[in-house]
């Protein structure tokens, strides 16, 4: 019988402490499950939004505080009182919400695991090894959307004839992303399933017509809710849209 995800993820979970390789297999796993956390109350706007809302428990041994965090409902042994309540969500987002705490993955168990520095960059090389974008806004680091240069017309007519041709894409958008303190790129927002692929046939596109190759990017919006927020921040209308077929 074949093991669901969250038997898979269990399963690297129990060999993460073998060797360096399972470890990495264990985060890699990890990058693409949901996971079960705790909320001091249901997820809301204000006090409750993500991020202002997770809980923390504190290390019985040095007294600081994490973020709990388990790969399965089993591994919380303990009662969650109302009005706290579980919820499940990606790795990536809660690696967002949780702004650089620390986190524990089944802090009750026999085998917690701590995601270091180290552990979460190698997370984030996972995430973008997905197509993701391996970073989320945060406090520390808030995100800035506008409209790009119109040096970049050129780029988005060659963009917009290659949709035509290929009948592929739906709706796309372009615009211009900072991150934090990072130099801002150029964002080709796909309304798309995530397909490396295309991106990366999309993005080599671009740079010939005359797109920067460092400060070029493909996201699917439909997988970047971060994304999708931008846009709608700064009302942004898609440049292109598929013509709808007589």
């Amino acid at each position: 019988m074949v093991q669901d995800q969250s038997g898979l993820l269990e399963a690297s979970w129990l060999h993460a402490g073998d060797d360096l390789a399972a470890e990495a297999a264990f985060l890699q796993d990890l990058s693409c499950h949901d996971v079960l956390t705790i909320v001091m109350q249901p997820p809301g706007p204000g006090a409750a939004e993500r991020g202002k809302n997770l809980a923390l428990w504190k290390d019985e041994t040095s007294g600081d505080p994490f973020v709990p965090i388990f790969t399965d409902v089993s591994h919380l042994t303990i009662p969650v009182l109302a009005p706290a309540t579980t919820v499940r969500v990606p790795m990536r987002v809660l690696l967002a919400a949780g702004g650089g705490r620390r986190c524990i993955i089944n802090p009750l168990s026999s085998s917690p695991f701590e995601l270091d520095a180290a552990r979460v960059a190698m997370m984030r090389k996972f995430f973008a090894a997905q197509g993701l974008d391996p970073g989320e806004p945060s406090p520390q680091a808030p995100w800035a959307f506008r409209l790009p240069d119109d040096a970049l017309y050129p780029v988005a007519v060659v963009l917009a004839t290659w949709f035509n041709i290929s009948r592929k894409v739906d709706e796309a958008y372009l615009y211009e992303l900072t991150r934090g303190t990072s130099p801002p790129v150029v964002v080709l927002g796909l309304k798309h399933d995530l397909d490396l692929e295309l991106a990366k046939s999309l993005k080599a596109l671009a740079v010939r017509a005359g797109a920067e190759q460092h400060r070029f990017e493909v996201r699917f919006v439909s997988d970047e809710p971060s994304h999708r927020a931008g846009i709608a921040s700064i009302n942004l209308v898609p440049f292109y849209s598929r013509p709808v077929s007589a």
